[in-house]
């Protein structure tokens, strides 16, 4: 199964407890169940418009942006709703104080991005060194969610890895 309802590494994937990956995986299904379902109602539609002679006409593809803006906001909103499940379920232990930086998970994925990137950026003048630093940083992987795919790309980018 193709998991795209969040971009977590597999790495991340890997910190995550076995009830936060069965989540996971039923966002998944519900996400993926959306998009057929979307799919089945656009053929329905352009059977429909061909059966009653309007098939060339531009409600097919207006329809579909509909369909299609309404089944993102719901995606979006499955997306949020398993963000936050995630966020609020982490195993905190005493990886806090093990951090080079300030760990608290009441600020925004945003916030902690920028604090650990200006660790990242404020330690390591070398671009190689600094990536293969978060590689290596569990904690990272489980404090920015998403965003660590985010940091990871641009050390990556920057180190020409």
């Amino acid at each position: 199964m193709v998991i795209d309802v969040i971009a977590f590494t597999d790495e991340q994937f890997a910190t995550l407890s076995e009830e936060q990956i069965l989540e996971v995986k039923s966002v998944q299904l519900k996400v993926n169940k959306l998009r057929q379902e979307a799919d089945r109602l656009a053929v329905k539609m352009k059977f429909t418009l061909l059966k009653n002679g309007v098939g060339r006409s531009s409600a097919l593809e207006e329809y579909e942006i509909r369909e299609r803006e309404r089944i993102e906001q719901e995606i979006d909103t499955l997306r949020e709703g398993l963000l936050f499940y995630l966020r609020f379920t982490v195993k905190h232990g005493s990886t806090e104080n093990e951090a080079p930086y300030t760990v608290d998970y009441s600020l925004t994925y945003q916030q902690r991005y920028l604090i650990v990137k200006a660790y990242y950026d404020g330690q390591y003048t070398d671009a190689r060194e600094r990536y293969n630093a978060l590689r290596e940083d569990e904690i990272a992987k489980v404090y920015l969610g998403e965003m660590y795919l985010d940091l990871s790309d641009l050390y990556k980018f920057q180190a020409g890895v």
